[in-house]
């Protein structure tokens, strides 16, 4: 695992801790809290001692996106016990209804424009993010991109995007200007070990189309 990003699990920790200590210090002895305090310290002392980040069964690393988003984690999946897996399961299957939910219709028309894609995740869930949006000038925009990572952790920021850019082009900016902020706010909102690549176009009513390609792969016009 990077060092950058055990820092970054630490300072989660270490926050998380704190954050602990003052609910038990508002509250009547809750054994919830001491436990979890306990899994706070036991993880900060793997970190001081290197074993963080490696299954405590088979001793080899365990997801970097489900230590993301759970830094307590100590099993890799392959040694979660039979109920936790179940709820892994669960939540890859709601993960899955969610990011399907979130793809544009299929074989869309607007206006002069036909539109189809084909998207298959390589799991339940992937960081692969496509969509098509409307604006109220009649054009219509398109945004394929891939996050960094895979798994729920990655869905989570496919989604994350998918909101970002909703908001972004209903204010009709240059697709430089959507870009611009777009960059911006995925930077400040999720950790720097993650990111993204992109390409956003416009389909504009009189047929042309403009595009923004910012370091993802380069795009092919078929006529």
């Amino acid at each position: 695992m990077k060092m950058d990003l055990n820092v970054i699990l630490r300072d989660q920790l270490v926050e998380r801790r704190q954050k602990l200590e003052v609910a038990s210090q508002t509250t009547k002895e809750n054994p919830d809290i001491v436990r979890l305090i306990g899994e706070v310290d036991s993880a900060l002392k793997r970190m001081d001692d290197g074993s963080y980040g490696l299954c405590e069964v088979c001793h080899e690393p365990i997801e970097t996106d489900r230590l993301i988003a759970d830094p307590l984690a100590r099993f890799c999946i392959d040694h979660l016990t039979v109920s936790q897996q179940r709820a892994l399961e669960d939540d890859l299957q709601l993960a899955a209804k969610i990011q399907k939910g979130l793809l544009p219709k299929p074989n869309l028309h607007f206006g002069s424009w036909k539109v189809s894609y084909h998207y298959q995740p390589s799991g339940m869930v992937s960081g692969d993010y496509c969509d098509l949006l409307t604006s109220e000038n009649k054009d219509l925009y398109f945004v394929l991109g891939d996050v960094s990572g895979k798994g729920v952790a990655a869905s989570m920021l496919m989604a994350h995007l998918h909101a970002m850019f909703r908001t972004l082009v209903s204010f009709e900016l240059p697709l430089g200007k959507i870009m611009e902020r777009a960059s911006r706010i995925f930077c400040e909102s999720t950790l720097p070990t993650q990111y993204a690549t992109l390409v956003i176009g416009k389909a504009q009513s009189t047929g042309d189309i403009e595009i923004c390609n910012p370091r993802h792969l380069p795009y092919l016009v078929v006529s």
